[in-house]
């Protein structure tokens, strides 16, 4: 089970840099796991994850869950 975060708008206002930093990435790359956009920003998981919980509050990204594996992956 894998949760992507996914762009959507950029709000008026930011606190923090690194936050816009995440939006232009998401931007740039399209959805991505929570692992991979603190791994490949250099940011610690927590402060990602809270950052992204944040924006979510803000409309400025949305999240979606992406199942492992579909039943075409089961087939015989």
């Amino acid at each position: 089970m894998t949760y992507l975060w996914k762009f959507k708008k950029f709000p008026e206002r930011l606190g923090d840099p690194r936050q816009m930093r995440i939006l232009i990435y998401l931007k740039r790359n399209g959805p991505k796991p929570l692992k991979e956009i603190s791994r490949n920003l250099g940011y610690p998981k927590d402060f990602t994850r809270r950052a992204l919980q944040l924006l979510r509050r803000m409309g400025a990204v949305e999240v979606f869950w992406k199942p492992g594996k579909g039943l075409e992956e089961f087939g015989s």
